[in-house]
């Protein structure tokens, strides 16, 4: 894939898409001496927006790890490249759930070097003002793959540490809280009652300040009671079990443990379609 390609969908919103795109009619205007050094300055803003994308300043300011390290108290730009890896969740936890630190550490100096690199060419000294055509495009290459491999670093190790901590979650102990929740809040219509549920799929989809957000996907097992409880009682009731897929997400809260025994379960999502059947095959 062309790096022009692979960078538009690698950005989040339409400013950036529009920022790109103005990068790059700069870098083609031939006319202009400083059109690689606007095309430079232009990435490098872009990868600035996107970092803030990542990790909004309020965000990272909520993190129990956060401390200020400036004058204005913003957070400095290793603040924000932490928190897009790893979120809320403080180093001493990681440690200790046995995730290498030193390595996350590395990573982020990586990144800055990465952001360092697209600066370097924004500043206009003879060396980078009215190069040659052949010297545009080997520099400007080079700015491209600077901003995909800081993309691709921080997306790449933040996989890392979710399938890490997917890792510490047990399906039994995610099954046993979706059935507990639903014992305990009355999800389905009163004649239904909770036999048990299967976990078929879980995965964390999001770190943020305060939680780890599991999403959980499923089969609830349930019996549909018909009847009065007088026709019940004579034997004319009927009881029909049956099965429906259910999704839901588990947010746990940021502690030493994980998982925490601190979380919440979103209300569910219970796919009740097939008891109705299949609308297209109506007449």
């Amino acid at each position: 894939m062309e790096k022009t390609e692979k960078i538009k969908q690698i950005l989040t919103n339409q400013f950036e898409l529009d920022l790109f795109e103005a990068s790059l009619a700069s870098l083609k205007d031939r006319t202009n001496k400083l059109r690689f050094n606007n095309f430079a300055y232009s990435i490098r803003e872009l990868s600035r927006h996107f970092l803030h994308n990542l990790a909004p300043e309020e965000r990272v300011k909520n993190c129990i790890w956060f401390s200020p390290e400036t004058t204005d108290g913003k957070p400095t730009r290793n603040q924000r490249i932490k928190y897009a890896v790893q979120g809320g969740i403080d180093d001493t936890f990681l440690d200790g759930w046995g995730f290498d630190v030193d390595e996350l550490k590395d990573m982020i100096r990586e990144v800055k070097e990465t952001i360092n690199t697209l600066s370097k060419y924004t500043h206009i000294n003879p060396e980078v003002f009215n190069i040659s055509d052949s010297e545009v495009e080997r520099m400007s290459q080079d700015v491209l793959n600077a901003f995909i491999s800081l993309v691709e670093t921080i997306e790449n190790y933040r996989e890392d540490l979710k399938q890490f901590l997917d890792g510490h979650i047990e399906e039994h102990m995610i099954s046993s809280v979706v059935t507990n929740f639903f014992e305990n809040v009355d999800q389905l219509a009163p004649h239904h009652s909770l036999e048990y549920s299967e976990v078929s799929e879980y995965h964390i989809s999001e770190i943020n300040e305060y939680e780890i957000v599991v999403d959980v996907f499923g089969d609830l097992h349930v019996i549909l009671e018909y009847g009065s409880n007088k026709e019940r009682r004579e034997g004319d009731g009927l009881d029909l079990p049956e099965t429906f897929p259910f999704e839901t997400k588990i947010r746990y809260q940021i502690d030493e443990d994980f998982p925490s025994t601190k979380f919440e379960v979103d209300d569910y999502d219970v796919d009740t379609s097939s008891w109705y059947g299949d609308d297209e095959d109506e007449i």
